[in-house]
């Protein structure tokens, strides 16, 4: 599943697979919690020569230990999804299987180990998801790509851009004939904005992070009741 059809992969992992990044990032406790709305545009110019574009949005909650990602979907969408799911629907590999609409709920303990949960409310199950199934359901694997939207270690391997300014610290990195830019939130702990593009402007990737404010409940607080289940459960 490719960034450009799948809701939860994060454009920081894409962006930087072709950087060595450290083993782990700076600690959960040294990020403040965040409520963001993460926007893509996607922009691609074939060989034949058609454009091909995508936007989407997802939102994203963050706290210590646990970052909650879902589709932000039109209501008429959403209700398409849930009628779906209440008509059991919901099954990877089924001719009708569409696991976008699933928020994706990851957790993480003092040991560093992940734990990654795909939602289905409608069904009131959390399905968790092992590492062979990963890719499947849009997580890159990387906690410091999910948790940071780009890992920390990974900037002081790239050149600044002047000093930071306005809370926000650019930097740029080349790779063969692309350019990749990062504005990094330096109060708020995150990327604000993830940008890659070729020198011949045929392809563009570009992630913007906007705070938005914290919903009344957490989403994670209104699934303990939930079954659980396992990842094979979906399989036909």
């Amino acid at each position: 599943m490719t960034v450009s059809v799948t809701f939860k992969t994060l454009l920081a992992a894409t962006a930087l697979a072709a950087l060595p990044l450290a083993a782990g990032a700076a600690g959960d406790a040294a990020a403040p919690d965040q409520n963001l709305r993460i926007r893509h545009h996607v922009l691609s110019i074939g060989k034949d020569g058609v454009q091909r574009e995508s936007r989407y949005a997802d939102l994203m909650y963050r706290r210590a230990g646990t970052v909650w990602v879902e589709r932000e979907l039109p209501p008429a969408v959403r209700e398409d999804h849930d009628h779906e799911a209440r008509e059991g629907k919901v099954h990877i590999g089924h001719s009708h299987a569409d696991n976008t609409a699933a928020p994706l709920w990851l957790r993480r303990d003092a040991a560093g180990k992940v734990q990654v949960g795909m939602v289905l409310r409608e069904q009131r199950k959390v399905i968790e998801v092992d590492a062979a199934n990963y890719g499947n359901v849009g997580y890159g694997g990387s906690w410091a790509n999910a948790y940071w939207l780009v890992d920390p270690a990974s900037l002081p391997r790239m050149k600044p851009l002047g000093a930071a300014g306005q809370g926000v610290q650019r930097y740029e990195v080349r790779q063969g004939e692309s350019t990749l830019r990062i504005d990094w939130d330096t109060a708020g702990r995150y990327a604000r904005k993830i940008e890659q593009r070729n020198a011949h402007g045929t392809s563009l990737n570009v992630m913007t992070a906007s705070a938005i404010a914290a919903p009344k409940t957490l989403p994670w607080k209104t699934v303990d009741a939930y079954e659980r289940g396992e990842y094979s459960d979906l399989l036909d």
